[in-house]
């Protein structure tokens, strides 16, 4: 691309801009304060929405109520002032009174229901008095920037319900003057260059898809097994030999396994938690005092190798041991079905983490609890 030749332009004042004195006219506060008042006020309550208030309370129905600001109805009105004659002596000072005012919806429900007749729109209004440098020639500007309100139902005075109401207001003495300052003009700055370098913009590429997990396979079978009970199962503990401490142990076992739910393999999952029963030392540990609890979640799952009532699934997932830190572990996970004899249903799970490994064998006839299914999924036809 040919480069242009453009001269840069710079921009010059006519005249010296210097620093030096300058007049400008703005908003002077002469006193600023922020007032927050609380009080309950008591309201009427309509005629018609009071009846069915009655009607609802004898009917043994739950009344509740609510209160808000309704928006745009906030104001401020200035009263009076007098001379005030504090210690010491402020010239200026005055005790101003204004007056704020908002309006505010109540609503009551019974049942959480709005009940008829029971919206309705009340005035509520503060008075205040407050010690302002407030010069001749200066002027008041208030503002109300929050109110919060709550209805107190448990002091209802026959038709009166109190209304526990929080206003918080800004008031300021403010003046128009002119100051003299110390500035000078100021101008735009000089314009930043782009730079004429050529440059083509490339066609965007289609993304490419992502075909070793997605689509995804759909699975060739699925299962699920659900225990919860006494078992015995065995856990080793350390990879040092002679052989490392723990075997098998008994205590309180909860399984969950859902593997291709609705064929699909994202829809599985694998829940473990063992509880040791401490006691005599069991068989092959050398130690009675060793807690043997566990925790284990599966997080990947491998497609599953269905045979006939069969479903094995290999993965990963985090163990933690009792008293020890989460770790990854290898799984595999066989569930046996079997419909014309459920006695020999199984399901067996093999953990194998960094210090830990576990062996849990189920079986229906020794685990009455074991509850297993597995069945083939429908394929799309070739």
């Amino acid at each position: 691309m040919k480069k242009r030749n453009v001269k840069s332009i710079q921009g010059r004042q006519l005249v010296p801009n210097l620093i030096g004195p300058e007049c400008i006219r703005v908003t002077k506060v002469y006193d600023w304060v922020v007032l927050t008042n609380r009080d309950k006020n008591k309201v009427q309550i309509p005629e018609e929405c009071f009846a069915a208030i009655e009607d609802a309370r004898h009917d043994g129905n739950t009344v509740t109520a609510t209160c808000s600001e309704v928006v745009g109805t906030r104001s401020c009105d200035f009263i009076g002032a007098t001379p005030a004659n504090i210690i010491p002596s402020v010239p200026g000072a005055q005790i101003v009174s204004l007056a704020f005012h908002v309006h505010i919806r109540v609503q009551f429900f019974c049942n959480g229901e709005p009940l008829p007749g029971c919206n309705f729109v009340v005035p509520v209004s503060f008075m205040d008095e407050v010690i302002l440098c407030f010069p001749e020639g200066t002027e008041i500007n208030c503002d109300i920037f929050d109110v919060q309100c709550t209805v107190v139902l448990n002091q209802m005075l026959g038709d009166m319900v109190v209304l526990d109401v929080t206003m918080c207001k800004d008031v300021q003495v403010e003046a128009k003057v002119k100051l003299e300052v110390e500035a000078k003009f100021c101008g735009p700055r000089r314009i930043i260059p782009i730079p004429e370098d050529g440059f083509e913009c490339p066609i965007p590429p289609f993304p490419q898809q992502c075909p070793t997990f997605f689509p995804t396979t759909n699975c060739l079978c699925q299962g699920s097994a659900d225990f919860g009970g006494e078992a015995t199962i065995i856990v080793t503990e350390g990879t040092s030999t002679p052989p490392p401490l723990g075997g098998t142990t008994t205590g309180r076992l909860d399984l969950t396994a859902l593997v291709c739910d609705r064929c699909t393999l994202s829809g599985s999952r694998i829940q473990v938690t063992y509880i040791d029963t401490l006691g005599p030392t069991p068989i092959g540990t050398p130690d009675a005092d060793i807690d043997q609890s566990f925790t284990f979640t599966a997080n990947d799952f491998e497609q599953p190798d269905c045979a006939a009532g069969t479903l094995t699934v290999r993965g990963t997932g985090v163990i933690t041991p009792a008293g020890g830190i989460p770790e990854n572990a290898d799984f595999t996970l066989t569930l046996v079905d079997n419909d014309t004899s459920p006695v020999l249903e199984r399901a067996t799970l093999v953990i194998d983490g960094a210090t830990i490994d576990v062996i849990i064998d189920l079986n229906a006839l020794t685990n009455p609890a074991l509850e297993v299914e597995v069945e083939e999924c429908e394929q799309f036809p070739v």
